[in-house]
Protein backbone atom coordinates (compact mmCIF):
# COMPACT_ATOMS: atom_id res chain seq x y z
CA UNK A 1 0.00 0.00 0.00
CA UNK A 2 0.60 3.94 -1.08
CA UNK A 3 1.94 6.13 1.74
CA UNK A 4 -1.37 8.50 1.15
CA UNK A 5 -1.70 12.00 0.66
CA UNK A 6 -3.05 14.01 3.62
CA UNK A 7 -5.09 17.03 2.97
CA UNK A 8 -6.70 19.12 5.43
CA UNK A 9 -9.71 21.75 4.01
CA UNK A 10 -9.52 25.14 6.11
CA UNK A 11 -8.14 23.94 9.36
CA UNK A 12 -8.18 26.93 11.91
CA UNK A 13 -6.16 26.35 14.82
CA UNK A 14 -1.98 26.42 13.74
CA UNK A 15 -1.56 24.37 16.71
CA UNK A 16 -3.22 21.39 15.13
CA UNK A 17 -1.66 21.71 12.30
CA UNK A 18 1.96 21.32 14.20
CA UNK A 19 0.43 18.30 16.10
CA UNK A 20 -0.30 16.86 12.66
CA UNK A 21 3.40 17.21 11.73
CA UNK A 22 4.21 14.95 14.31
CA UNK A 23 2.31 12.29 13.64
CA UNK A 24 3.15 12.38 10.12
CA UNK A 25 6.68 11.62 11.38
CA UNK A 26 5.26 9.31 13.54
CA UNK A 27 3.63 7.00 10.54
CA UNK A 28 6.21 7.85 7.79
CA UNK A 29 4.19 10.28 5.48
CA UNK A 30 5.24 13.37 4.56
CA UNK A 31 2.82 14.44 1.33
CA UNK A 32 0.23 16.39 3.20
CA UNK A 33 -1.67 19.49 1.66
CA UNK A 34 -3.61 22.40 3.00
CA UNK A 35 -6.80 24.16 0.68
CA UNK A 36 -7.01 27.05 2.75
CA UNK A 37 -6.09 27.23 6.24
CA UNK A 38 -4.27 30.06 8.54
CA UNK A 39 -0.69 30.75 8.17
CA UNK A 40 1.70 29.24 9.27
CA UNK A 41 5.21 30.88 9.83
CA UNK A 42 5.47 32.19 12.66
CA UNK A 43 2.32 30.66 14.28
CA UNK A 44 1.73 28.17 16.89
CA UNK A 45 2.28 25.24 14.35
CA UNK A 46 5.74 25.67 14.52
CA UNK A 47 5.92 25.05 18.20
CA UNK A 48 3.64 22.22 18.58
CA UNK A 49 5.51 20.61 15.47
CA UNK A 50 9.15 21.48 16.63
CA UNK A 51 9.79 17.66 16.47
CA UNK A 52 8.85 17.21 12.92
CA UNK A 53 9.85 20.83 11.29
CA UNK A 54 10.79 18.97 8.20
CA UNK A 55 7.41 17.48 7.80
CA UNK A 56 6.09 21.13 8.74
CA UNK A 57 7.89 22.49 5.73
CA UNK A 58 6.63 20.29 3.28
CA UNK A 59 2.80 21.29 4.00
CA UNK A 60 2.01 22.39 0.64
CA UNK A 61 -0.79 24.99 0.52
CA UNK A 62 -3.73 25.53 -2.17
CA UNK A 63 -6.89 27.21 -3.07
CA UNK A 64 -9.37 24.52 -3.10
CA UNK A 65 -9.33 20.66 -2.87
CA UNK A 66 -9.71 20.06 -6.30
CA UNK A 67 -6.04 21.18 -6.56
CA UNK A 68 -5.45 19.17 -3.21
CA UNK A 69 -6.59 15.95 -4.92
CA UNK A 70 -4.62 16.01 -8.02
CA UNK A 71 -2.63 13.34 -8.87
CA UNK A 72 -4.81 11.02 -6.65
CA UNK A 73 -6.47 8.00 -7.72
CA UNK A 74 -9.45 7.64 -4.78
CA UNK A 75 -10.09 10.24 -1.94
CA UNK A 76 -11.61 8.70 1.86
CA UNK A 77 -13.48 11.66 3.13
CA UNK A 78 -13.81 11.67 7.24
CA UNK A 79 -17.11 13.23 9.02
CA UNK A 80 -18.57 12.71 12.23
CA UNK A 81 -21.96 13.32 10.50
CA UNK A 82 -24.37 10.61 8.27
CA UNK A 83 -27.62 11.14 6.74
CA UNK A 84 -29.71 10.67 3.32
CA UNK A 85 -26.59 11.78 1.47
CA UNK A 86 -24.15 10.92 3.81
CA UNK A 87 -23.52 7.43 3.47
CA UNK A 88 -20.75 6.76 5.84
CA UNK A 89 -18.74 3.15 6.97
CA UNK A 90 -16.94 2.78 10.45
CA UNK A 91 -13.34 3.15 9.90
CA UNK A 92 -13.31 -0.39 11.33
CA UNK A 93 -15.42 -2.21 8.16
CA UNK A 94 -13.14 0.56 5.96
CA UNK A 95 -11.54 -1.24 2.68
CA UNK A 96 -8.12 1.42 2.30
CA UNK A 97 -7.55 1.32 -1.77
CA UNK A 98 -4.51 -0.90 -2.23
CA UNK A 99 -3.62 1.09 -4.97
CA UNK A 100 -2.61 4.85 -5.25
CA UNK A 101 -1.75 7.36 -3.69
CA UNK A 102 -4.60 7.92 -2.01
CA UNK A 103 -6.24 10.88 -0.11
CA UNK A 104 -7.40 10.94 3.33
CA UNK A 105 -9.60 14.28 3.45
CA UNK A 106 -10.41 15.46 6.78
CA UNK A 107 -12.79 19.25 7.52
CA UNK A 108 -12.72 22.11 9.71
CA UNK A 109 -12.76 21.62 13.29
CA UNK A 110 -15.88 23.43 13.72
CA UNK A 111 -18.29 21.85 10.86
CA UNK A 112 -15.97 19.58 9.12
CA UNK A 113 -16.30 19.11 5.58
CA UNK A 114 -19.28 20.56 3.55
CA UNK A 115 -21.15 19.06 0.92
CA UNK A 116 -19.29 20.02 -2.30
CA UNK A 117 -16.08 18.40 -0.64
CA UNK A 118 -17.90 15.44 0.53
CA UNK A 119 -19.31 15.09 -2.62
CA UNK A 120 -15.65 14.91 -3.74
CA UNK A 121 -14.40 12.06 -1.73
CA UNK A 122 -15.11 8.73 -2.88
CA UNK A 123 -15.24 6.95 0.55
CA UNK A 124 -16.89 8.47 3.64
CA UNK A 125 -16.04 7.56 6.37
CA UNK A 126 -16.48 7.68 10.80
CA UNK A 127 -14.13 7.52 13.46
CA UNK A 128 -16.70 5.30 15.84
CA UNK A 129 -17.16 7.17 19.47
CA UNK A 130 -18.16 6.39 23.02
CA UNK A 131 -18.95 10.02 24.13
CA UNK A 132 -18.29 12.84 22.06
CA UNK A 133 -18.89 12.70 17.99
CA UNK A 134 -15.77 14.29 17.25
CA UNK A 135 -12.16 14.57 17.47
CA UNK A 136 -9.18 16.92 17.87
CA UNK A 137 -8.37 16.88 14.43
CA UNK A 138 -4.84 15.56 14.84
CA UNK A 139 -6.20 12.75 17.06
CA UNK A 140 -8.31 12.19 14.13
CA UNK A 141 -5.14 11.46 11.68
CA UNK A 142 -3.52 9.42 14.02
CA UNK A 143 -6.18 6.82 14.32
CA UNK A 144 -6.88 6.82 10.59
CA UNK A 145 -3.08 6.64 10.32
CA UNK A 146 -2.86 3.84 12.77
CA UNK A 147 -5.72 1.69 11.14
CA UNK A 148 -3.84 2.17 7.74
CA UNK A 149 -1.05 1.03 8.81
CA UNK A 150 -3.08 -2.32 10.50
CA UNK A 151 -4.71 -2.42 7.15
CA UNK A 152 -1.81 -2.99 5.55
CA UNK A 153 -0.51 -5.82 6.87
CA UNK A 154 -3.84 -7.76 6.50
CA UNK A 155 -3.45 -10.47 3.78
CA UNK A 156 -7.05 -10.89 3.16
CA UNK A 157 -7.74 -6.97 2.35
CA UNK A 158 -6.65 -7.07 -0.64
CA UNK A 159 -8.77 -9.50 -1.81
CA UNK A 160 -11.99 -6.84 -0.46
CA UNK A 161 -13.91 -4.92 -3.14
CA UNK A 162 -12.77 -1.33 -3.96
CA UNK A 163 -15.16 1.18 -4.01
CA UNK A 164 -15.77 3.13 -7.08
CA UNK A 165 -13.44 6.18 -7.94
CA UNK A 166 -14.79 9.64 -8.10
CA UNK A 167 -13.63 10.26 -11.19
CA UNK A 168 -15.52 6.72 -12.58
CA UNK A 169 -18.63 8.20 -10.51
CA UNK A 170 -18.71 11.31 -12.37
CA UNK A 171 -17.70 9.58 -15.74
CA UNK A 172 -20.79 7.63 -15.54
CA UNK A 173 -23.00 10.38 -14.50
CA UNK A 174 -22.02 12.45 -17.62
CA UNK A 175 -22.91 9.39 -19.79
CA UNK A 176 -25.81 8.91 -18.09
CA UNK A 177 -27.03 12.86 -18.46
CA UNK A 178 -26.16 12.45 -22.00
CA UNK A 179 -28.60 9.12 -22.94
CA UNK A 180 -30.83 11.17 -20.99
CA UNK A 181 -31.03 13.95 -23.37
CA UNK A 182 -30.45 11.87 -26.55
CA UNK A 183 -33.70 10.32 -25.82
CA UNK A 184 -35.53 13.96 -25.42
CA UNK A 185 -36.78 12.86 -21.42
CA UNK A 186 -39.41 14.89 -21.25
CA UNK A 187 -38.48 16.10 -17.08
CA UNK A 188 -35.00 17.60 -17.78
CA UNK A 189 -34.83 20.22 -15.03
CA UNK A 190 -33.78 21.06 -11.38
CA UNK A 191 -34.98 18.14 -10.21
CA UNK A 192 -32.94 15.99 -12.31
CA UNK A 193 -29.78 17.89 -12.10
CA UNK A 194 -30.01 17.59 -8.05
CA UNK A 195 -30.53 13.93 -8.60
CA UNK A 196 -27.78 13.38 -10.72
CA UNK A 197 -25.46 15.20 -8.16
CA UNK A 198 -26.48 13.27 -5.57
CA UNK A 199 -26.44 9.93 -7.08
CA UNK A 200 -22.53 11.17 -7.80
CA UNK A 201 -21.89 11.04 -4.37
CA UNK A 202 -23.40 7.42 -3.43
CA UNK A 203 -20.63 4.95 -2.66
CA UNK A 204 -20.56 1.96 -5.21
CA UNK A 205 -18.33 -0.51 -5.39
CA UNK A 206 -16.42 0.24 -8.50
CA UNK A 207 -16.69 -3.31 -10.55
CA UNK A 208 -20.44 -2.70 -10.15
CA UNK A 209 -20.07 1.13 -11.76
CA UNK A 210 -17.95 -0.36 -14.62
CA UNK A 211 -20.71 -2.62 -15.46
CA UNK A 212 -23.67 -0.06 -15.64
CA UNK A 213 -21.11 1.73 -17.80
CA UNK A 214 -20.91 -0.66 -19.91
CA UNK A 215 -25.20 -1.02 -20.51
CA UNK A 216 -24.49 2.76 -20.72
CA UNK A 217 -22.38 2.57 -23.86
CA UNK A 218 -24.06 -0.26 -25.61
CA UNK A 219 -27.27 1.66 -24.58
CA UNK A 220 -25.84 4.68 -26.77
CA UNK A 221 -24.45 2.11 -29.60
CA UNK A 222 -27.52 0.26 -30.04
CA UNK A 223 -29.53 4.03 -30.45
CA UNK A 224 -27.10 5.27 -32.70
CA UNK A 225 -27.27 2.15 -34.60
CA UNK A 226 -30.78 2.47 -35.01
CA UNK A 227 -30.93 5.89 -36.36
CA UNK A 228 -28.35 5.02 -39.24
Amino acid sequence: MKSPRIVLVEPQNPANIGFIARVLANFGVSDWVMAGGPEILGSEAERTGSAALNILTQLKRVDSIEEALEGCTEAIGFTARSGKYRQVTSLPALSFPQQGPVALVFGREDRGLETEEIERCSQLCEIPTAGLSSLNLSHAVAIVLYEMNRYAGDPVSEHQPRPATHEIRKRVLERASQLIQDIDFPDRGTDLDACLRRLEAVQVEGRDLRLVEKILKHSQWRRKAKLT
